[in-house]
């Protein structure tokens, strides 16, 4: 809620208050970064998430799609496409 809201440091704190953080509290921090006009911090969270091996979601891939496109990230746009298409249903 808060990095909807824009402010992105509470949600941190939240975020790391958490004891176990799932895709959706990933999600909603990279959803907020990119609201917030910081779609390449929300890139090296969603390649953090993979790293920590969190499963993705069909709205994590959106706000990875559109952080893409707001710093214009065609080949990651590419690369994050065909995981969708490789997700299994």
């Amino acid at each position: 809620m808060y990095a909807k809201c824009g402010s992105i440091e509470d949600a941190w704190r939240v975020f790391h208050e958490m004891t176990s953080n799932d895709v959706v509290y990933w999600t909603a921090m990279i959803l907020g970064h990119v609201k917030c006009g910081q779609g390449q911090k929300a890139l090296e969270l969603f390649q953090q998430m993979q790293q920590e091996g969190v499963h993705t979601d069909g709205v994590t891939f959106v706000g990875v799609l559109n952080a893409c496109a707001s710093v214009v990230a065609l080949d990651k746009g590419r690369l994050v496409h065909e995981q969708i298409i490789l997700m299994p249903l």
